[in-house]
Formats: C-alpha cells, structure tokens, sequence
C-alpha cells in the first residue's frame, strides 16, 4: 500500500521532522519512507520536498503510520495540519483517538467507487 504524506504550509523543515519521527517510531518500523517532490519520480532530485512517501504492507500498518503522524502533530507548539493521501482519497489527521484514526483507515482502504454504467467517470470526493 503506497501513501502521500504532506505537511501544509511548510517550508520542508517540518516534513523533515515528520519523517524523522516516523523512522524513529516502533509503530512504523515496516514502512519504507521516501522524501520527494510531489510531480518527481521515486528517487529522483527535484526542485524541492513536497511529501513522505510511504510504502506499508497492510491496513493494520496504517492504523500505526496515522498514530504515529498525530503523535507528532501533538508534539509541535503549532500542530501543523498533516495530509495522507492514497489513490486519490485525502484525509486530514486532527486527533489521536481510536474512533477518528478507524474512520481515517477506512476512508483510506475502502474500494474505489465504481464508474456509472453509461461511461461518465464517477464524482470523487475527498474526506477530511
């Protein structure tokens, strides 16, 4: 499973921290985590640091990625607002309790919804 994780209206630094923090964290120890620029390829230099990118082996591993990120949030005086992404559905991590973090794994692992039979693509929305 391959996750985008952005810090918003931050310089680099924070995601930085962020990315450190998780490396460190026991609930992240199987997750591969990657700094790049948003548009740039797995590896490859770009202009700057846009997200984490994760790679996890399975749903349970995503319930502790998205501890791991409101941890961190409540660890800063500013507590930056924090995005993950997966196939197209965004969240927003805002609080640690067990009730918010099962909605943010579900949202996140939930099938695609299905195009409509006439061919038009269906509406998206994104949760937060």
């Amino acid at each position: 499973m391959r996750l985008g994780i952005t810090v918003l209206d931050d310089d680099g630094g924070q995601l930085r921290a962020l990315q450190r923090w998780l490396l460190r964290d026991p609930d992240t120890a199987g997750a591969t985590l990657t700094l790049r620029g948003r548009n740039a390829a797995p590896g490859a230099m770009g202009p700057g640091l846009d997200l984490i990118d994760v790679v996890l082996s399975n749903a349970v591993s995503l319930g502790g990625l998205l501890v791991a990120v409101a941890s961190w949030r409540q660890s800063r005086g500013n507590r930056p607002s924090v995005r993950v992404e997966r196939d197209g559905v965004t969240v927003t991590v805002s609080g640690t309790d067990a009730e918010q973090i099962e909605r943010l794994v579900r949202q996140l692992t939930a099938p695609p919804a299905a195009e409509p039979s006439n061919g038009t693509p269906a509406a998206t929305t994104t949760p937060d």
